[in-house]
C-alpha cells in the first residue's frame, strides 16, 4: 500500500463562492486561514502546462482539515455537482514514489502541479479505479501550510 492512513489530513470541496460556503460552515465551528489566490501550473494527461490562479482557503485546526477552492472553470478545479467533496488529500513522504505506486495499483495520474522541469512537484491528483479523486500532497510543503494555518500569509 502506497500510502498510509495517518497521513490523511484533509477533504476538499470545490465551491461557488469562497466566501459564502466559509460562513456557511461556521455552525460547524472549523476556523480559517485567510483565503489566498495562489498561482499554480498544472499539467494534465491531455492538456500542457497551463497556469491557474485558484482562489483557497483551508481550516485550521488539527488534525483534520477542511480545504474550499473557489471554482476556476478549465482548471482541475471545476464545479463538482451535487456538493461531492473533489478529493482526500495525504502527506506523502516519497511524493515521486508515491505517484508510480498509485498507477501501479491501478490509480489514474489526472492531474499534476509541474516544477521547472515539467516533472509532477508539490501535488498530484490520481483518480481510483472505481473513480475517487485523490491527492498526494509532497511533505516538504507541510511547513508551509501549518504557517498559513497559524496566522501567516500563505507563503
Amino acid at each position: 500500500m502506497p500510502l498510509n492512513n495517518s497521513d490523511l489530513y484533509h477533504v476538499a470541496w470545490v465551491v461557488d463562492d469562497l466566501e459564502l460556503s466559509m460562513n456557511a460552515f461556521g455552525s460547524t465551528g472549523l476556523q480559517w486561514a485567510r483565503p489566498t489566490i495562489r498561482n499554480v501550473r498544472v499539467k494534465t494527461t491531455a492538456v500542457a502546462a497551463t497556469e491557474f490562479s485558484i482562489f483557497v482557503t483551508y481550516s485550521i485546526h488539527d488534525p483534520f482539515h477542511v480545504e474550499l477552492i473557489q471554482k476556476c472553470g478549465g482548471s482541475p478545479w471545476d464545479h463538482v455537482p451535487n456538493g461531492a467533496p473533489h478529493h482526500l488529500g495525504w502527506w506523502s513522504h516519497d511524493f515521486k514514489k508515491s505517484i508510480k505506486d498509485l498507477v501501479d495499483d491501478g490509480y489514474q495520474l489526472e492531474s499534476w502541479m509541474v516544477d521547472a522541469d515539467d516533472q509532477p512537484a508539490r501535488f498530484a491528483y490520481l483518480l481510483s479505479p472505481s473513480g475517487q479523486r485523490i491527492e498526494i500532497v509532497d511533505i516538504a510543503v507541510r511547513p508551509q501550510l501549518q504557517e498559513w494555518w497559524a496566522g501567516r500569509e500563505y507563503p
